[in-house]
């Protein structure tokens, strides 16, 4: 069997341009080629899976099998290694030293944590709303982005937050250029310094000493728990012994803070953009909310009710996955999709080009939220909506982000609705390291009185 190969590629940069001009547009036109396509970001083949079962395999079936490609390669020298990397044990293969270390980490994550920390995300909320004028435009996506990273910093460090949100934003400004230069570049080009490279190293290692900082607070009063996850941290143990090194934390808190800011506050924003485009579906959230919460503050209770709007957060998921693009690379040489891939052979797959396959998802650019009704989703084939990944890598913090976007949904849209501005241009979806929003200025309109801030019952 013959691999296809992506069309509209150049002698030495291969496909890096359309991975940088137009990569959503690219990705997505791979899908009729076959379940497996090849493409060269650079000299060196890469290999999309287009297909569920083929992801299946790769993401859970078979997931010892492969290891983090390229995009690991360029972001741990930047970022440093994390749970979502591939960790490094003396005597254990990656995914058994990656089990390992997940279970240790894992109680960070428990959902009575979570739950924990919907309250701070409402009043963090209620925080940011106490700003808007009705009338007066938004820049919706820098708003809601400032908001997940308040609620990330309270998330995964605790209280104060204005530091480690201030450092986290002053990462976030020159991150996702750069790292994704480095991933979609050839290789040959990788010893040039990525734009904003010197930025982001001074805002990397200002995050760095917020969180250091953090760390030693919990470190000196072992008995402080503020339900976050770097408190928890400090107490995880491993099988045999032994937690984790204060380098190890800071890591992982660096990288959860990058990867869960963006998982929520890219997304956010489309769920308005989508709302306010579709009235029939704001109609229906408003009805819910309305019946739900009667006009009190949401709580973490409330979330199992909120089923109506867990489906346009669905939604607003499949249409705008925020990490789009991932990795694998064989470890040894294997059978995959009828053909025969050497060891240490690059894969990719795409979220978006997954979600927005015609043949999985019908009418794939529509936004409907009740495709995710229960009867509707059993139909959708096993990863063909990963917006958190599948199998043993999935997404450690998925419950988490979820909790954090029905809380502040909930809480906006018991108050305003969103406006696109009057004459304004398309908003569009711009893919580097995450997928976000473009400028989308927008503007609030009251739909209740500020009885919807009363305290819950």
């Amino acid at each position: 069997m013959s691999i296809p190969t992506a069309p509209w590629g150049v002698p030495a940069i291969g496909h890096g341009a359309q991975l940088w001009f137009r990569p959503l547009e690219f990705m997505t036109g791979l899908n009729a080629l076959g379940p497996l396509v090849r493409f060269s970001p650079g000299l060196r083949p890469c290999y999309l899976v287009t297909a569920p079962e083929l992801m299946h395999r790769m993401l859970v079936t078979d997931a010892r099998d492969f290891v983090k490609g390229r995009l690991t390669d360029s972001a741990g020298p930047q970022i440093g290694v994390s749970l979502v990397m591939d960790m490094e044990f003396p005597g254990l293969a990656p995914s058994a030293a990656h089990r390992r270390h997940r279970r240790a980490i894992q109680p960070a994550f428990h959902p009575h944590r979570l739950a924990g920390q919907v309250e701070f995300a409402v009043r963090a909320t209620e925080e940011g709303l106490a700003a808007w004028r009705p009338g007066h435009p938004l820049r919706l996506e820098r708003e809601l982005l400032a908001l997940a990273n308040r609620i990330a910093a309270h998330a995964f460090c605790g209280e104060p937050v204005d530091e480690v949100a201030a450092s986290l934003s002053a990462v976030q400004a020159h991150l996702v250029a750069g790292l994704y230069w480095r991933t979609v570049a050839p290789l040959w080009t990788q010893r040039v310094p990525a734009p904003g490279t010197g930025g982001f190293v001074r805002a990397r290692a200002r995050l760095r000493a917020a969180i250091r900082e953090a760390l030693r607070a919990r470190r000196s009063s072992p008995e402080r728990d503020d339900g976050d996850v770097l408190s928890a941290l400090v107490r995880c143990r491993y099988p045999e012994g032994g937690g984790l090194d204060d380098a190890q934390v800071v890591r992982e808190v660096f990288f959860y803070l990058v990867a869960g800011a963006h998982g929520v506050g890219d997304v956010l924003p489309w769920v308005f953009h989508e709302l306010a485009a579709h009235p029939e579906v704001e109609h229906r959230l408003h009805r819910e909310l309305t019946c739900v919460l009667g006009g009190r503050r949401v709580g973490a209770d409330d979330l199992s009710k909120l089923v109506y709007t867990r489906r346009v957060v669905l939604e607003a998921l499949r249409r705008y996955p925020p990490v789009w693009l991932l990795g694998r690379r064989t470890i040894d040489e294997m059978e995959f999709g009828g053909v025969r891939l050497p060891a240490g052979t690059d894969l990719a797959w795409s979220a978006y080009a997954l979600h927005h396959h015609p043949e999985h998802h019908r009418d794939p650019y529509r936004f409907d939220p009740d495709r995710w009704l229960p009867e509707r989703a059993r139909a959708v084939a096993p990863c063909a909506h990963v917006p958190f990944g599948a199998g043993p890598r999935r997404c450690i913090g998925e419950r988490m982000a979820m909790n954090q976007m029905l809380a502040v949904v909930a809480t906006i849209a018991a108050r305003w609705r969103l406006r696109a501005v009057p004459g304004g241009v398309p908003v569009r979806p711009s893919a580097r390291i995450f997928l976000h929003p473009r400028a989308m200025p927008m503007v609030a309109e009251p739909r209740l009185s500020r009885t919807a801030t009363a305290p819950r019952r």
